[in-house]
């Protein structure tokens, strides 16, 4: 589920949307494939072609407060994130539901800059949390100036 969104862009996303509901014709977009790319976009997800790593970078619109997507695939395994916007930092759960455990790397995607993030309640250098999942975590990504 989570390969393919580099190059995704909203605009394109939503332009599909409108012509599946006007047209609603069998040679276009599937609604499953549609869902699909949705989900991937406000999870910024992608897959490292390197080392496989699962990348997030959610970007919510202004009006949501949070989003779960359940049984998100990367490679063999099966993931449960949920994310939750403060005003002052986001909050990303994890749970390696099914399958060995991932790297991951989690940032923000939206319009304010990363400060700070801590995974597991142990502060990272860096504006992302990078490690790997097994089990649960939450990662804890701070907004504002970087101090």
């Amino acid at each position: 589920m989570a390969a393919g969104f580099e190059g995704e862009d909203v605009a394109g996303v939503l332009e599909d949307a409108r012509t599946w509901a006007r047209l609603r014709v069998g040679d276009l977009i599937e609604p499953d494939e549609f869902l699909r790319r949705v989900v991937g976009l406000l999870l910024g997800a992608g897959i490292d072609g390197v080392g496989g790593r699962l990348e997030l970078r959610p970007a919510l619109p202004d009006a949501w407060k949070s989003l779960s997507v359940r049984r998100l695939r990367a490679h063999r395994t099966l993931l449960d994130v949920d994310i939750k916007r403060r005003a002052e930092w986001i909050t990303v759960r994890l749970a390696v539901m099914f399958g060995p455990p991932i790297a991951i790397a989690v940032g923000w995607g939206g319009d304010q800059s990363v400060a700070r993030v801590a995974v597991d309640e142990v502060p990272l250098e860096g504006t992302r949390g990078v490690f790997t999942a097994a089990g649960e975590h939450e990662v804890t990504l701070y907004l504002g100036l970087r101090l």
